[in-house]
């Protein structure tokens, strides 16, 4: 079966988004669109161009938004530009775009298949709402490397083509360098084909953007403090206890602010997933993870799961605090030195802001007081 690089929408289907929508969104949320993502926004609301070869240039078609491919360095923009369109396009009422997270969509759809007993009719109910199916599916953090992840990718690509849905997705890696692992990538090549078949590629370039970002709340105004717990704080959360979201059962303390506390042991060092942290991203505001140790501590396991945790919290926009004994720039070599895609994970921790309580800064410290246990709170009722 062939597959042209992606099905253009239809009249009936067409977006009424331009490039000035989805800067007005950007504008709205404080950012302004650098060149790399202005370009990104042309093509996805179809006027602007690729070459022959699929890649994002000044010459060339208009893209008619068919299948899309982003991909760049971490921190260049890629998701935020892509969210404006998709918050653009439910503006304009179509078309009707699904924005998930891979890990996000996949739970979701592994549920849904359980649920409904089959794989056509958990693809239905994953992809649909109120009883029609969205006209496009956005996958972000397009990545694979598990080999059964690999299998589920390609029928999950093969179908939509085969109900002609749109699909786009925002990766940090090309086709050809997805399933990095030598002894699984031969395996994976057919799938790379028939991605390179299905999709046109939009390269992202640029700087990382998110160290700048300063932001107040969400996950970009979290801290790494480096440090035990108990190093000035005068309240501890309220009792711990055991949830069981998924197959592990693990401790957490609550605070009477909606965030939780959690020991990196409990949250990485078991065989936690992806469903456990998507479970903490809908149940708290904030998580504060404590008890990470020296770089020489942390194995492999433990790092990639705090990998998936960085890309759920991220995706859901909580805030997360750290307290290690290590300085954010070991964890950071740590995850570098063992996983392959570990630039995306050290591009999310470059978001905090580091603190240091023995150097005397009580910026985090000071805010665990009675009646905000785990985060602060402003005067006017504001997370900090």
């Amino acid at each position: 079966m062939g597959f042209a690089p992606g099905r253009a929408f239809t009249r009936r289907e067409a977006a009424r988004v331009s490039v000035g929508d989805i800067a007005a969104l950007a504008l709205a949320d404080g950012m302004t669109l650098t060149p790399e993502q202005e370009r990104t926004a042309s093509v996805l609301s179809g006027t602007g161009k690729l070459s022959g070869t699929g890649k994002l240039s000044g010459m060339g078609k208009p893209t008619g938004t068919g299948n899309l491919y982003i991909v760049g360095p971490p921190g260049t923009g890629k998701t935020a530009v892509v969210d404006w369109w998709v918050r653009a396009c439910a503006a304009a009422g179509r078309p009707r775009v699904l924005r998930r997270h891979l890990h996000g969509f996949f739970a979701d759809l592994h549920r849904q298949i359980d649920q409904c007993g089959g794989w056509e009719a958990g693809l239905d109910a994953a992809t649909s709402r109120s009883g029609r199916r969205y006209d496009v599916v956005c996958l972000d953090e397009f990545t694979v490397h598990d080999p059964a992840d690999g299998v589920f990718v390609d029928r999950l690509l093969r179908t939509l083509a085969a109900r002609a849905t749109t699909i786009v997705v925002t990766s940090n890696r090309q086709p050809a360098e997805l399933m990095p692992n030598p002894l699984f990538h031969t395996g994976f090549e057919p799938t790379i084909e028939l991605i390179s078949a299905m999709f046109s590629v939009v390269v992202v370039g640029g700087d990382d953007l998110r160290p700048a970002a300063g932001r107040t709340r969400g996950f970009g105004s979290g801290t790494w403090n480096t440090g035990t717990w108990s190093m000035g704080v005068r309240a501890d959360g309220g009792p711990a206890r055991a949830v069981r979201p998924g197959s592990q059962e693990f401790l957490v303390r609550e605070g009477m602010d909606g965030s939780v506390r959690i020991d990196f042991a409990d949250l990485c060092g078991r065989p936690t997933n992806t469903a456990d942290y998507l479970w903490l991203a809908r149940t708290y505001t904030a998580v504060t993870v404590t008890g990470i140790g020296t770089q020489s501590d942390l194995g492999e396991a433990a790092l990639a799961r705090w990998a998936v945790l960085l890309d759920v919290m991220h995706d859901a926009d909580v805030r997360v605090d750290v307290w290690a004994t290590c300085r954010r720039s070991e964890m950071a070599a740590a995850l570098v030195a063992t996983l392959p895609d570990a630039a995306r994970a050290v591009s999310r921790m470059g978001a905090w802001r580091d603190v240091d309580p023995a150097d005397g800064d009580t910026a985090v410290r000071d805010r665990y007081c009675e009646g905000s246990l785990l985060t602060g709170i402003s005067a006017d009722g504001d997370l900090y």
